[in-house]
């Protein structure tokens, strides 16, 4: 089959988007509820549930839309239906960049 040469390839991204999905959902928890609990406004507890239901519901609701955008709207992956294992390299090599990015945001 085509697509085995390439599974290392989708496990590989599939680690790393759980490990990037896991930091920037732990940074956007911080940002958001850090006053609230320093303030004692919300337990650390209640702020943890708090987050798991929104951040799980946004990313279930708005998921989809931002793979489409990323899709039809930031690039053409007609133009690598050629070089798939480019377009998956490129891939996989945007999410590692994009961690460095976030930790320092």
């Amino acid at each position: 089959m085509a697509m085995d040469e390439y599974l290392w390839m989708v496990i590989l991204g599939f680690i790393i988007a759980f490990i990037l999905a896991f930091s920037v959902g732990a940074n956007d928890v911080a940002n958001s509820f850090g006053t609230a609990v320093g303030s004692g406004v919300v337990t650390l507890r209640q702020a943890c549930i708090l987050a798991s239901i929104f951040e799980t519901t946004g990313s279930v609701l708005l998921g989809a839309k931002v793979g489409e955008t990323i899709r039809k709207g930031i690039i053409d992956v007609n133009l690598y239906n050629e070089t798939v294992k480019t377009l998956m390299a490129g891939e996989v090599s945007a999410m590692v960049g994009r961690d460095d990015v976030t930790a320092d945001s």
